[in-house]
């Protein structure tokens, strides 16, 4: 899944050992994993509507400029016609669970970008034509901690 994904590896180390144990303690995970999927894009979706990170932060506010450009949801950040957002997907198997967009600019909304970062246009403009403030918004919140760790202790009771 090109674009941005979680990893949690990288963070709810919780979580990450309830996954061990879930992957230790019974035959097929994949299950518990497509619970946990369709949890995250409800979440994710949620906080999109709020313009909110994951740690609850809410996404810096569009420039005055692009502000002027939009023809609609002038004042959402990160929606325009809302495809990155119905874009969200997940990925399940039998010893992963994926969750993102594969839309590359996905990635670039999370981490933000410099003008010019991506090269010119044929006319000699930059892109992005501006800078992109980062406006994290995937990854797991400390509020989809707890609701995850069910998910797997269901899974793991049986």
């Amino acid at each position: 899944m090109a674009g941005a994904r979680i990893q949690l590896d990288l963070e709810a180390r919780s979580v990450l050992a309830a996954i061990g144990e879930l992957i230790d303690r019974i035959e097929d995970p994949q299950p518990a994993f497509r619970e946990i999927g369709e949890y995250l894009d409800l979440a994710h979706r949620d906080r999109w509507d709020a313009q909110r990170s994951p740690d609850g932060t809410p996404w810096a506010p569009l420039s005055p400029v692009t502000r002027a450009r939009k023809k609609k949801n002038a004042d959402r950040v990160l929606v325009l016609d809302g495809y990155l957002r119905d874009t969200l997907r997940y990925q399940e198997s039998a010893t992963e669970l994926l969750f993102g967009t594969d839309r590359v600019y996905g990635a670039v909304h999370q981490f933000g970008a410099r003008q010019g970062a991506f090269g010119t246009t044929a006319r000699g403009g930059p892109i992005p034509w501006g800078d992109i403030p980062a406006r994290p918004w995937l990854g797991l919140a400390s509020e989809d901690e707890q609701p995850v760790l069910e998910i797997l202790e269901r899974h793991v009771m049986g």
